[in-house]
Formats: structure tokens, C-alpha cells, sequence
């Protein structure tokens, strides 16, 4: 037995580089599908357990089996009640295997080809020989278990294909291409002109139904997030759940993506299937409709029509291909076009691929190496070609913009506060039923709020300027929310503070008068009573004369002037309130509410000026803790 890496297998019994070697599988419908030949036996039968599971009947529950010996590979028949043939000849036991070489099993058809034979210029082809006649096996009789066994029917109970057919198929040309079912190649990204792309239509749930996306690119995921080609926001999807790609044949696939609730089309589960017009995929519950161009679609859940997908898939089971313990998923897919081209069995012919049609209205795309004209997979002859327009061709449209690009173009206007520019470029999105995706949505509503509160900070800056003190102060309340105008929604807001200080500070000044001249009662004059009293009118001059300045807004006067109060009088309220208001609206805050504070210890509980100096205290001790 051979110890083989993926990558670069290595013979230890013969030691040199062998072939990657891939099992290709082929039902009676043309579906093919490709398995990587990486164990050392492959078990193929109908039951589970097989490495390989064919459901059909005709295949026993233990049918065959290929293994590595010696560098070779070899095909085993385990006793099958049908047989297992290489090229059209029943075989018994062991029977060495050669690339190309066809074994049949059942209603199927499987071939050995190297890696790399799918780079090949023509398609590979196997030729078998008419088929020689011989007598079939009689039934054997069943096994105790086998009777046992309710509701288990082996290939027993089913009759071969019949000889027409099995003649048919035996007598014809198998063509197997690896580049029709390895969906994990690169592809060429290329646009589709919108008259030409076909449609995906939502038929369930209800509040997705009739939702419509043209399929404009050659390839597009599709999942539950904003970041695929189509969003639909399911919790039965995965993030992302499928992809739908154009082969360079023009054909539509749609590839699942290793979803966890999986891929129907036509109600039958698959990896990977071509798509017909009419066809029904469900992605985990949610139901749509594939239509190509000029296709109208009922809306309805109706199965597929006939010229649809087949109602049998190629292979139902999982194929367990361990590397180290891993298992590997078996990958299916499904040719759309018919089945191989039968040749005479004498005198086999090449097939010629005939040059692919022109295209009326290219965009022009590189020649592909590995594309096979649809004509050569069909069988069909192709129509005469169309005589070339003698209009000079228009150069190709620029792609349209991506729900991603449209949406990026939006945030960037967005952040640049061009909220009519975001607004416009955000009603591009909206899809076939005026709906805007979830992304769009979102940032839609962004938009509107952030406008409005741009509106409300325009209104506050110019009612400052008008001095509406509660007009600037409500429209501000409005707009403390915003978050792009957060810097300028400060910046008005100090400006409101500072204006609500002025005004308090010029309500005290209005109702702060110094105090009657105290008359002493004694007819004899005392030296010290005429000193305080001289001194306290002195005083009240002074602060008369202060307030006077200030209500001139001759700030800095008004200052000296409190100053030399303050020093006459060190005691006297009056002297530190009008010290404080001038120094409040020369800026110096901090000075002035010390001012503020020495007044409130001094002046009488009776004073008329001690509410408001009390609340302009406290407005600012309020505004030292924001």
C-alpha cells in the first residue's frame, strides 16, 4: 500500500512521483462529478459505509471496489448481482485500470484522469467496443438478513437497463471534462449588461416575497449579511450561504457555500447544480425563482417546468475521504445539456468543436483556453452565424456602481456633512419594489437626524447673535444629540452660558443700593462714630460710582474703582459684590466668584442682592462640573 500526501504523492514502493489521480462519475442524465482518488481503496455500493454511495437500484449494496497496489490501480467486483464492466466487458474479480478506461456500475459511468487533465485543448474521450453478448447471473437467493430487513429493496427486486439502452450507452462516446464540475477554479469577474442578465425572484417567505435581483455580474454570493452581491436577511441563511457563477459556456450554477441548513433545486438537495430557466433554488427556507432574460416569472411556488432541472440527484449519500481522519464532502453537480454523443461503434469519430457564436453587442472578453462551445457538449449543429453588423460598435458600458461602492460613496459624503449628496447617492439602492437594502436603510435614517439637527444649530447661532437668549436655548436642547456636530453644538452652548451670566450678573447690579447713611442719635459728636461715618459715605460713593462704570461697560474702571472700596472698606458687602461683577466681565470668573463668595459672608441675610449672587454662585460651580 502507498502512503500518499495530497500535494506531491510519493511511491515508497517504487520510489518516484505518482499522479494525482480523480474518479469521475457519470449517471445516465449526464450529471457528472469529480472525486480526488487519495485512499488507497475506494468502496463503492448502494448502502452507507461505501466510501462512494450510488442510490440507484441497480447498484448492490456492496457492488465494487478500487485499489492502489504496486503503483497500479485495479477494480474488484464484490459479488454484485448486476456486474461491474471496463469497457463493456463483465469482469470477475481483479481487473487492472488504465487512464481512460470506463467502468460501468448500475446506470453509471466512471472514469480514472491524472490532475491536470482538465487543462487539456479537446475534451477527453473514452471509446468502447460493441458490447459481446452473454448470458446474465441467475437471481441468487436472498440472505436471512436480507429478508429481515423491512423495507430495504436490493437491486433484486429491479431489473437491469435494457439491452437497447445498455447497448446505447455502451456503444457511445463518453465526454468528461473537468473544468464543467470543479467549482473552486478561478473565474473572470466580468459585468453583465442588464437586458442580458437573468433574474433571481423570491418567491418564500412572505416578507421577502417578490423581491427581484438581476444577476449583472458572472459571479454573485448570496447570504444573510450586507456584505454579499445579494443580501436577504433570513435566519435560515447562513452569513454566506451560496454563490451564483456563469461558466465560460454561458451556462448559470449555483454552488453552495458549505451552508448549515444546505442547497435545494427542484426540491432535491445538491452541492452544485446547473441552472434552466424556471428553475426553483431554496437556500435554507427561502424559496427563489431563476429566470433568464425575457423570462416572466408567475410569483408562485410552482415546481420547475420540463426543460428544469432532473428530479434525481447524482449522488445522495456522503463519500467519507479521510486524510488523516478528516472527512472530505462529496461535491455534485449537474450538466444542463444532454447526454454523450453516440458514434458508431466501428469507425469512431473525433468530435469537431465548432467556433462559438459572435455576439451581436460584446463587451469584448479574452479568449479562455478551456471554454467549450455549448454546441460541442449538445450535440446540436450550431446556427449559421449572424452577418456582422455594419454599425461600428459602441464601446463597452462602465460598470455600475456595487451596493457596497454606493453605500461607501454615501459614508463619505456623510461624514463631509453633504447630507443632500448621501440622501442621493442612498436612492440608488433602493431595488425593483422601491425597498432600500438594511445597510441603506440605516444610514438613510443617520442622515435625516443629523440634517435636522444641523437645521436647530443654525437656528441657536443665529439667535445668539440676536440675543433671544430662550430661543438659542430650546434649539439647542434639540440638537444635543448629534453626533458630527458635536464640537459646534459645545462651542454655542458656552456662548448661551456665558450670555445667561450677563444677564443675572446685570440683574444684581440693578438691585444692589448701599445702605442709608447711619445718623448717630447723641447730639455729642463722637470721633469715632463721625470716622465710620465719613468712611461709610465715602463707601457708598464708591460703590455708586462703580455700578455706574459697569453699566457704561467701562469694565476695567468700574474695577479700580471697586478696588480702592475694597481697600477703604474691607468689610462692606457692597465693596465685594461690585469688585466681583468686574471682574466677571473682564473674564476673570474664577476672581470674581471669590468676590461672590466674601459678599455672601458678609453681607446681612436681608440683603436685596444675596438670591441672585447665591444663584450665580451656584451656575457656576454647576458649569465647573460639566
Amino acid at each position: 500500500m502507498h502512503d500518499l500526501c495530497v500535494e506531491r504523492p510519493f511511491c515508497y514502493d517504487c520510489t518516484r512521483i505518482g499522479p494525482v489521480l480523480k474518479l469521475i462519475i457519470e449517471d445516465d442524465e449526464g450529471r457528472k462529478t469529480v472525486v480526488p482518488f487519495v485512499r488507497d481503496e475506494i468502496t463503492i455500493g448502494r448502502q452507507e459505509g461505501n466510501t462512494i454511495r450510488l442510490t440507484e437500484r441497480n447498484v448492490s449494496r456492496r457492488h465494487a471496489r478500487l485499489v492502489r497496489l504496486n503503483g497500479h490501480v485495479v477494480v474488484e467486483d464484490l459479488g454484485s448481482y448486476n456486474g461491474t464492466r471496463i469497457n463493456g466487458e463483465r469482469i470477475a474479480g481483479q481487473s487492472p485500470l488504465s487512464e481512460g478506461d470506463l467502468i460501468q456500475i448500475g446506470d453509471y459511468d466512471l472514469a480514472l484522469q491524472a490532475e491536470g487533465a482538465a487543462n487539456a485543448v479537446g475534451p477527453i474521450t473514452t471509446k468502447v467496443p460493441t458490447r459481446r453478448q452473454e448470458a446474465e447471473p441467475e437471481e441468487p437467493e436472498r440472505s436471512e438478513s436480507e429478508e429481515e430487513a423491512p423495507g430495504d429493496g436490493d437491486e433484486h427486486d429491479h431489473t437491469p437497463p435494457s439491452q437497447a439502452s445498455a447497448d446505447k450507452r455502451r456503444n457511445s462516446t463518453s465526454i468528461i471534462r473537468l473544468d464543467h464540475v470543479e467549482a473552486d477554479r478561478p473565474r473572470k469577474l466580468e459585468d453583465i449588461d442588464s437586458k442580458d442578465a437573468p433574474r433571481l425572484m423570491v418567491l418564500t417567505p412572505d416578507e421577502l416575497r417578490g423581491q427581484e435581483f438581476a444577476c449583472i455580474r458572472t459571479e454573485l454570493r448570496i447570504g444573510r449579511t450586507d456584505d454579499n452581491d445579494i443580501t436577504l436577511d433570513h435566519r435560515s441563511l447562513s452569513r454566506t450561504h451560496a454563490k451564483l457563477v456563469r461558466e465560460a459556456t454561458g451556462e448559470w450554477r449555483v454552488i453552495d457555500m458549505q451552508s448549515a441548513n444546505g442547497m435545494t433545486v427542484n426540491g432535491e438537495s445538491y452541492a452544485q447544480a446547473t441552472l434552466n430557466s424556471g428553475d426553483i433554488v431554496e437556500l435554507g427556507h427561502v424559496k427563489l425563482r431563476f429566470l433568464t432574460a425575457g423570462d416572466a416569472g408567475d410569483g408562485d411556488d410552482a415546481p420547475a417546468s420540463e426543460g428544469g432541472m432532473s428530479k434525481m440527484p447524482l449522488v445522495a449519500g456522503l463519500i467519507a475521504l479521510l486524510l488523516g481522519g478528516g472527512g472530505v464532502a462529496f461535491w455534485m453537480s449537474k450538466q444542463g445539456q444532454g447526454t454523450v454523443t453516440p458514434i458508431p461503434p466501428t469507425e469512431p469519430v473525433a468530435i469537431q468543436q465548432p467556433p462559438p457564436e459572435q455576439p451581436p453587442a460584446p463587451p469584448v472578453q479574452p479568449p479562455d483556453e478551456n471554454k467549450v462551445p455549448t454546441t460541442a457538449q449538445t450535440g446540436t449543429t450550431p446556427p449559421p452565424e449572424t452577418p456582422p453588423s455594419t454599425e461600428p460598435s459602441k464601446p463597452p458600458e462602465p460598470p455600475k456602481p456595487t451596493l457596497e461602492e454606493h453605500l461607501a460613496n454615501a459614508r463619505t459624503a456623510f461624514a463631509a456633512a453633504d447630507f443632500e449628496g448621501a440622501a442621493a447617492v442612498l436612492e440608488k439602492t433602493r431595488n425593483a419594489d422601491g425597498k432600500f437594502p438594511p445597510g441603506a436603510k440605516t444610514l438613510l435614517d443617520e442622515v435625516k437626524t443629523e440634517r435636522t439637527f444641523k437645521t436647530q444649530l443654525d437656528k441657536a447661532e443665529s439667535a445668539l447673535a440676536s440675543g433671544k437668549v430662550e430661543e438659542a436655548k430650546a434649539a439647542l436642547e434639540a440638537s444635543a444629540k448629534t453626533g458630527i456636530f458635536m464640537e459646534r453644538h459645545a462651542e454655542l452652548k458656552g456662548q448661551l452660558d456665558a450670555k445667561l451670566q450677563e444677564i443675572e450678573a446685570a440683574k444684581v447690579a440693578e438691585t444692589a443700593k448701599p445702605p442709608p447713611a447711619v445718623v448717630p442719635a447723641s447730639s455729642k459728636e463722637d470721633p469715632k462714630a463721625t470716622a465710620a461715618a465719613e468712611r461709610d459715605a465715602q463707601t457708598g460713593a464708591l460703590v455708586t460710582d462703580a455700578r455706574a462704570l459697569i453699566k457704561g461697560q467701562k469694565y476695567r474702571e468700574a474695577l479700580a474703582v471697586a478696588e480702592k472700596c475694597s481697600s477703604l472698606n474691607p468689610a462692606s458687602p457692597d465693596c465685594e459684590l461690585v469688585l466681583g461683577i468686574a471682574k466677571a466681565r473682564l473674564n476673570k470668573v474664577d476672581e470674581g466668584a471669590k468676590h461672590y463668595q466674601r459678599f455672601l459672608d458678609l453681607a446681612p441675610k436681608d440683603h436685596p442682592s444675596r438670591k441672585g449672587v447665591q444663584d450665580l454662585l451656584n451656575q457656576y460651580e454647576d458649569s465647573k462640573t460639566r
